[in-house]
């Protein structure tokens, strides 16, 4: 049956149930005046993420529900009662229930022991009232709800920093909570002011456009037409074409991204001929910048001409070699000695350069020597006293650093955490490795760390993947020459068909692959059309892995699709372990063990860095034992006092671990992974799936193919393989402005000598 109320909520049974969003709240059923109707009857609300729409539940909200109920009937301390479970189809919050004053006095630290619970109770108490007394310090009325000294002290800081008209003006604009925590945060008591001024200055606090343009037409009389709203249709503009790779745009580019904004043109709004004057007028508001680059977004811009101010003061300043040339060339050879290696010729100039320069590149394909080149520059370094820093972008990437080199290593976001501005000086080096996978903000945030002072070295291949997040920065270094390079093209690691198939992908040809699986390179061509969620080119792809599950990894693109992890992973598990004891956990919205969606056997894959647990983004184990949910893991076992071991894993860095709830999360199967997952890893053989979509790309396919040291093997539509190959790679399409900056910030100054540029 349908049921429609009004409910206050108790408490929150179960935030995010099974990690797919929603909630599960209990409440009693109240009328418009918050008055309980029936204090016996008790309401369970199921709402999906899909009904919240993005809102929070919290205790002590009122919510008009309309779902269907049914009765339900448990046992609590030994007693059953009955509760009436409503599945949510429409949930709304009414506003009458103060969220504004709400937040803002439980979020305050200067309400102090305030907390949401005792906020909502005034508000419940007083009302609109509410107001009137924080403004007037009317302790004893407060007192009537709180203790004296709270009253006190709540009067005390109301008179510092509350603002009740703000407040009120918030709550009658229909301001989204969390939307309106941020803005008053940041304007204070000049919010109403500053948004009845331009309601488009929301955009910065992270509301949707859809929310923004709406509450400014509806709420602020903003017409389709009014400046402001152009000014902020393209500040919109901005933030999309930075969440898509770019840093910068042609106006034509801009034109087309405001069309998806604004819409297409009609006869009552023709807003095209408004653009050009809106750009120049933006310039006044700080939302973007206008230059011979394009349309920049204003952080955009300040983090690549940050950027590169940090290396043309490197490439400057005036650099003296660290050691003389003849006790480099002692070091190197009893280096070599060793290490039992001979550095071939480029190897030996990218050490020598990278030695007498503040700051390089050294670039190259996989296997060609690129670590050997660093433990090489290590030696001189560590003689001439420079301490070595080595950061990667991925948790996965830092620890192959430090089993490569024997030398700490960690990843840019965990030195960000713990460094200090201005702490490093001349004696000291940043050695960044996998650097076409760092993108211009974390890029931005380590050189404002650094500083002018210490030596850098990026390490990385452009031919491989471009940054997930925006910009380019080793891509876009590579294009000006005044920058030390050093580039390594003899392949050290590997040989043979697949070296070969490899250095033609990179350089845009299609090789001429065998169809035979047993193959050192193959190419299997089959079905990629999907029926009922399963394709030929699923099942190929799942007959190759069953031919040396064990010493194979399957590489995709992306997730979805019929070449997806997902879709994979599905048919491996279902094949392999769908029969093994599942891993279970307890769950509280059902009051029983639950089915994790592991067996015992599964693969599985780390999608986070868990730095206590010792896994980083990108780890994969086996789950090699399935505990009863009732095992309890101590503290000196890894996971936390009172943790409970659901599972163990025997992780790739030979570890086993337990596998409790609260990281269960962060698991995923891992018999297939995107090849972003896998970048600077290697596996005996890798299966790569292949179909036409918008991330294939000759990086992409290049990377795949020399994650294999043994053999790999493609399935799938070889045309779409062919045509990605033989195109452009995805890095061409992304439109930045750092190559431009440097060079710009360089005509300023006096430049260096030109750097020898090391190639084969």
């Amino acid at each position: 049956m349908t049921d429609d109320a009004i409910i206050r909520v108790i408490s929150i049974r179960s935030d995010n149930p099974r990690g797919f969003g929603g909630c599960i709240f209990s409440g009693r059923p109240i009328d418009l005046q918050g008055k309980v109707l029936d204090a016996r009857q008790h309401l369970v609300v199921e709402a999906s993420h899909k009904v919240l729409a993005g809102a929070k539940v919290e205790v002590g909200q009122w919510w008009q529900v309309s779902g269907e109920s049914s009765q339900m009937k448990r046992e609590v301390h030994g007693f059953l009662i009955t509760e009436v479970q409503i599945k949510a189809e429409t949930l709304v919050p009414l506003l009458p229930s103060g969220e504004h004053i709400v937040a803002f006095m439980s979020d305050n630290d200067a309400f102090v022991g305030i907390g949401p619970v005792k906020a909502r109770r005034l508000w419940e108490t007083f009302g609109e009232d509410l107001y009137r007394i924080l403004d007037e310090g009317d302790t004893s009325a407060l007192a009537t709800v709180l203790s004296q000294d709270s009253a006190i002290q709540i009067a005390q800081a109301w008179a510092t920093c509350g603002d009740g008209r703000t407040l009120q003006w918030l709550q009658t604009k229909k301001f989204d909570v969390a939307i309106g925590r941020k803005v008053i945060q940041f304007f204070g008591r000049e919010t109403a002011q500053k948004l009845e001024e331009d309601p488009y200055r929301l955009l910065s606090f992270c509301a949707t456009w859809r929310q923004v343009d709406q509450l400014a037409q509806q709420h602020f009389s903003i017409e389709p037409d009014d400046p402001r709203r152009l000014q902020g249709a393209i500040e919109e503009a901005c933030y999309r074409l930075f969440g898509q790779g770019h840093t910068s745009a042609l106006s034509h580019r801009m034109t087309s991204i405001l069309q998806g904004v604004l819409g297409p043109q009609t006869k009552s709004f023709r807003w095209r001929h408004l653009v050009e004057k809106s750009l120049s007028e933006g310039l006044t508001n700080g939302a973007f910048v206008i230059g011979p680059h394009g349309v920049q977004p204003l952080g955009a811009y300040a983090m690549e001409r940050q950027v590169a101010l940090a290396v043309a003061s490197r490439l400057s300043a005036s650099s003296k070699h660290l050691l003389p040339e003849d006790e480099i060339e002692s070091i190197l050879t009893e280096h070599e000695k060793v290490e039992g290696i001979d550095l071939n010729a480029d190897q030996r100039k990218a050490v020598l350069l990278a030695s007498a320069q503040r700051f390089t590149l050294i670039t190259g394909g996989a296997g060609v020597g690129k670590t050997t080149v660093l433990k090489a520059l290590y030696s001189i370094f560590d003689r001439a006293g420079i301490a070595i820093t080595q950061l990667a972008l991925a948790g996965r990437a830092a620890k192959r650093m430090l089993e490569a080199t024997n030398r700490p290593a960690s990843t840019i976001a965990a030195f960000l955490r713990g460094a200090k501005e201005g702490a490093f000086n001349e004696q000291h080096v940043f050695v960044i490795d996998e650097a076409s996978l760092v993108d211009i903000i974390s890029m931005s945030r380590l050189f404002n760390v650094l500083g002018n002072a210490p030596r850098i070295v990026l390490v990385g291949d452009p031919a491989q993947l471009m940054p997930v997040g925006p910009g380019l920065v080793l891509h876009a270094l590579t294009n000006v020459p005044a920058v030390p390079l050093a580039q390594l093209t003899v392949i050290k690691r590997y040989g043979g068909q697949i070296a070969k198939a490899a250095m033609e992908i990179r350089l845009g040809q299609w090789p001429i692959l065998p169809s035979d699986a047993e193959s050192d390179i193959a190419f299997i061509e089959c079905d990629v059309s999907a029926s009922d969620g399963r394709s030929e080119l699923s099942d190929t792809v799942l007959d190759l892995f069953k031919i040396d599950p064990e010493n194979s990894q399957i590489l995709c693109s992306r997730r979805g699709g019929v070449e997806g992890t997902k879709g994979i992973n599905a048919l491996c598990q279902a094949h392999f372990t769908s029969k093994n004891p599942p891993v279970l956990s307890w769950s509280d919205q059902h009051k029983s063990l639950v089915h994790t969606g592991f067996h015992l056997g599964d693969r599985v894959l780390c999608i986070k860095n868990l730095w206590d647990h010792g896994l980083q983004n990108g780890s994969i184990g086996e789950i090699v034992e399935v505990t009863h949910p009732d095992f309890v893991v101590s503290a000196d076992e890894g996971a936390g006092q009172h943790s409970v071991a659901l599972a163990w894993v025997d992780w790739d860095d030979g570890i086993r671990r337990p596998v409790t709830e609260e990281i269960l999360d962060y698991f995923e199967l891992g018999f297939a992974i995107t090849t972003h997952k896998a970048q600077g890893s290697q596996w005996a053989r890798v299966i790569v799936p292949v179909a036409q979509n918008r991330l294939v790309d000759r990086t992409l396919l290049y990377t795949a193919v020399t994650r294999a040291q043994i053999q790999v093997l493609l399935a799938g539509d070889l045309l779409a393989a062919k045509t990605a190959v033989e195109a452009e790679p995805k890095s061409q399409e992304r439109n930045i402005a750092l190559d431009l900056h440097l060079t710009r910030c360089l005509s300023l100054v006096e430049a260096p000598e030109p750097a020898e540029a090391v190639e084969a």
